[in-house]
């Protein structure tokens, strides 16, 4: 994956999106919470069905490189 895409990934979060590609999804709990009071410290969410994974980080880096490495590992 280039860092291109990894950034074009984090704009999309920072913007206030969501992320959803082949069941694994990507996102910030601030995003989706009514109020930040109850955001934890590691905001930014990876989940996916097919594996099994629910993760939260605190880095947008870090859950990027999770969400990248789930949907690159069901390709084929």
């Amino acid at each position: 994956m280039s860092n291109s895409q990894k950034e074009l990934y984090k704009e999309v979060i920072y913007d206030g999106c969501s992320i959803d590609v082949k069941g694994i999804s990507l996102c910030n709990l601030e995003n989706t919470m009514a109020t930040a009071l109850c955001v934890p410290k590691d905001k930014y969410q990876v989940f996916s069905r097919h594996h099994n994974y629910h993760q939260l980080f605190r880095t947008l880096d870090e859950a990027v490189e999770k969400f990248i490495s789930l949907k690159d590992n069901i390709r084929g």
